[in-house]
């Protein structure tokens, strides 16, 4: 009967050992390489667009430490509200920081929705 081994001697094996060699578990088999730290040869330089991200997401969180514990039970309130999957935190960065407020009149059938717009009753 034939032997069965696998990489280390074991056919579970996986993740790195003392940054020597990596260990994987492939959908076509095991495999054994060189541990290759991320970044190594290629250096990672982010792009224009990667920055004004970074940033607008660092002005974001900013902003929201900035608020005070009772605007962000607020932003958790609207976040349960509107059936956002996370909290209050993680609605104010994904709506950037600004409410979306629905307006209605007499009519109930219209509605009108503009974050940017505040009806000044003229």
């Amino acid at each position: 009967m034939a032997k069965i081994t696998g990489p280390a001697f074991s056919l579970s094996a996986s993740k790195s050992l003392k940054k020597l060699l990596t260990f994987q578990r492939r959908p076509s088999g095991h495999a054994v390489y060189r541990y290759k730290k991320p970044g190594d040869r290629h250096p990672f330089i982010p792009s224009a667009s990667q920055n004004d991200q970074r940033l607008k997401i660092k002005q974001l969180v900013d902003q929201w430490q900035s608020l005070s514990a009772v605007e962000k039970a607020v932003w958790d309130i609207k976040a349960k509200e509107v059936g956002y999957i996370g909290s209050g935190y993680h609605y104010f960065i994904h709506k950037n920081g600004v409410f979306s407020n629905v307006y209605e009149w007499s009519d109930g059938r219209v509605s009108w929705s503009d974050p940017k717009v505040g009806w000044s009753g003229y």
